[in-house]
């Protein structure tokens, strides 16, 4: 475990070069008039989110393939992909790109495209932290893999956040290399995590009421298992701190490697940076919220002052920030010098 955890902070040999940036979108399919969730395949209540990517003008030049499982999935010429989520939530994985402005466009042009070919076919895709209208028991697993069936099982017996997670959810996640200084940008990112969840915020409803969260993605999230998810951040030791967090962590998966893979932090170290603690967001805000990460991140005179704004990691203001969000006045006012930066 303890090799398997130091590599995570260490750049693969095909790493990018810094200062570039990659993400995914995640959109939540529903019928227009009746906001059911939209199934991956076609049945008797209508056309399934597979058939809307194939009839996209994407199809022309993305090629469909199959997970070992049987799972449709897309890759585009330039190595994107489209694939699904267990409650067949689309997933937009974009490349790797030099600037934020490019990957926003590149975002924004794939959701154009499927959303003219899902309005054709009576769909919405909705960029939502989570799904607005459906309690659970409305939403079906939709994917049968073996990693998923344990999830369900484990989630299933602890609680009600789990299985929404999988089922209901939808975020935007952002990449970005380890850098020359890795620790002090994962310190950085950890205390950024509840700025960004209250700046991003859209989830008030679910079940189509309201809830009294800003981002109840993130309060979902951080209550689904509490030994898998939130800060585990240790300036002192930082990879050893990953460590104990990850043998923490109840066993989903048998295998160390595979067992890495079910940790929910809201920074995920993978040889990159993964940031988790967005919602999804529309493709108009996309351009100012991955400026905002890289021009914190990759300035060094800006990731200073912006680490002096928000202080140390913290757990309690994660929690409120996804209650709250930019209704906190504390959070809003450390939000709006974090935005001055950049």
């Amino acid at each position: 475990m303890q090799a398997l955890v130091r590599a995570l902070f260490e750049p693969a040999a095909d790493a990018h070069p810094d200062g570039t940036i990659g993400a995914e979108l995640e959109l939540i399919p529903v019928r227009d008039h009746t906001g059911r969730r939209v199934g991956i395949d076609s049945g008797a209540d209508g056309v399934g989110s597979a058939e809307i990517i194939r009839t996209s003008t994407l199809s022309e030049a993305w090629k469909e393939t199959t997970d070992p499982y049987g799972a449709p999935n897309w890759l585009a010429p330039d190595a994107s992909r489209i694939s699904f989520e267990p409650g067949g939530q689309v997933e937009i994985s974009s490349r790797v790109f030099r600037s934020p402005q490019q990957l926003a466009q590149s975002l924004a042009d794939t959701v154009g495209a499927l959303r003219e070919s899902a309005a054709a076919h009576g769909v919405t895709l909705l960029t939502l932290g989570v799904d607005p209208y459906n309690e659970i028991d409305e939403v079906a697993l939709e994917l049968h893999a073996p990693r998923y069936e344990s999830m369900t099982r484990y989630f299933d017996s602890i609680g009600p956040s789990g299985a929404r997670m999988m089922r209901q959810t939808a975020s935007l996640q952002v990449s970005i290399e380890l850098g020359a200084k890795p620790m002090q940008r994962w310190a950085l990112l950890n205390a950024l995590a509840p700025y960004l969840v209250a700046a991003y915020a859209n989830s008030p409803d679910y079940a189509r009421r309201p809830v009294g969260y800003a981002s109840y993605r993130s309060h979902l999230w951080q209550t689904l298992d509490h030994s898998r998810t939130g800060l585990p951040f240790d300036a002192n030791d930082p990879i050893g701190a990953y460590e104990r967090f990850a043998r923490g962590a109840s066993r989903i998966l048998g295998a160390d490697a595979a067992h890495l893979t079910t940790l929910f932090p809201e920074i995920r170290p993978r040889g990159f940076f993964e940031i988790r603690s967005m919602d999804a967001m529309e493709p108009g805000r996309l351009e100012t919220a991955l400026r905002f990460i890289h021009g914190i991140v990759h300035d060094c005179d800006t990731a200073t002052e912006a680490r002096r704004i928000v202080g140390e990691p913290d757990a309690a203001m994660l929690a409120r920030a996804a209650r709250q969000g930019r209704s906190d006045p504390e959070i809003a006012e450390r939000l709006d010098a974090l935005e001055r930066l950049v």
